[in-house]
């Protein structure tokens, strides 16, 4: 009986960590289908498209006055919109895209469960003052018996070597450039 309750218990958290994600996922895709398919039909508004234009800085390319279809899709400010057309037109890659608000709404529900799931409060953080202390002690220095100041030890407990640094090591004297054997 104990181990019966502990697998479904056990089933419960799964569901909880990565259940919503499938489900999220295959809606996203089922999302993004239905519009391609939509975009592809050509059953959309040309009103609802919005143009993006952006300098394209490549030596050899095809300038083409008409638009042609395209796939993919941009987030621009907490908005998901979806390819529709294209064209490079002189110095200028131009895009046509169409809004894609179920996708937008599928991605804040992510972003909700995300905070939730790693313990993070889903509503406005409130205004507190929040008083950050460093401290290090398990980091500090010391000079090396002849005592200048470039020769410094520097001493962890995180990291099991200690690492030396010496002037040396860094020499200020010139030496000519190697000949070149021809």
């Amino acid at each position: 009986m104990k181990r019966l309750t502990a697998i479904f218990l056990l089933l419960i958290v799964m569901l909880n960590l990565y259940g919503y994600r499938l489900l999220i996922a295959y809606l996203q895709k089922d999302n993004t289908a239905i519009i391609e398919t939509k975009i592809d039909q050509k059953a959309y508004n040309d009103n609802e498209l919005i143009s993006i234009k952006t300098i394209l800085n490549l030596p050899y390319y095809s300038s083409s006055p008409e638009f042609e279809r395209s796939y993919g899709s941009i987030n621009i400010d907490g908005i998901d919109y979806e390819y529709v057309k294209r064209r490079v037109y002189n110095d200028t890659l131009e895009l046509l895209c169409l809004p894609n608000h179920d996708k937008t709404k599928l991605q804040a529900v992510t972003n909700e469960l995300t905070k939730s799931t790693a313990g993070g409060s889903t509503s406005e953080p409130s205004k507190k003052a929040t008083v950050i202390k460093l401290s290090l002690p398990d980091f500090f220095q010391q000079t090396t018996d002849d005592g200048t100041p470039a020769s410094v030890i520097l001493k962890s407990d995180y990291f099991p070597s200690q690492i030396k640094i010496s002037a040396a090591d860094f020499s200020l004297r010139q030496e000519r450039p190697p000949q070149v054997n021809a």
